[in-house]
């Protein structure tokens, strides 16, 4: 399923109601659902964000698939160029009202996901995630 995407937060909600269709369809469900969609708000939310720094309106690409027991998403948008993999986890060991803002929700993003890749192709991010849907006592990552 490939849906476009403005780069405006009420999208997202729109957004997951699609997925939740997509999910029912393709009976994803408890853990895997749940995963799915906190990876697609967590990634949704940052390129509405901060991709497009001019104010305008913008639109973006998600592209989501089941193969065998993951659900495989492709996010790609012509925002500034950021790489989410190569951020490092965030400090959550210092007094939260010590800690710098920002990167929980990567973080998150990252655990739950069995794989996540960043690419800059022509002027464009490329981040494709895969999540498992399974739960995890029968987890065997995301074998085809």
């Amino acid at each position: 399923m490939l849906l476009e995407i403005k780069n405006q937060i009420s999208e997202i909600g729109r957004v997951c109601d699609i997925v939740k269709d997509f999910c029912d369809m393709n009976n994803i469900r408890g853990t895997g659902y749940h995963n799915v969609i906190l990876v697609l708000d967590e990634m949704l939310t940052n390129i509405i964000s901060y991709a497009f720094e001019d104010g305008l309106e913008h639109t973006f690409t998600l592209q989501i698939e089941k193969k065998g027991k993951c659900v495989c998403i492709e996010l790609v948008d012509a925002g500034v160029p950021f790489d989410p993999v190569a951020q490092g986890a965030p400090d959550v060991e210092s007094d939260v009202n010590e800690r710098k803002i920002g990167g929980l929700g990567i973080f998150l993003a990252k655990q739950l996901s069995e794989e996540m890749k960043y690419q800059r192709l022509n002027n464009e991010n490329h981040l494709k995630i895969r999540v498992s849907i399974e739960n995890k006592e029968n987890q065997n990552g995301c074998k085809n």
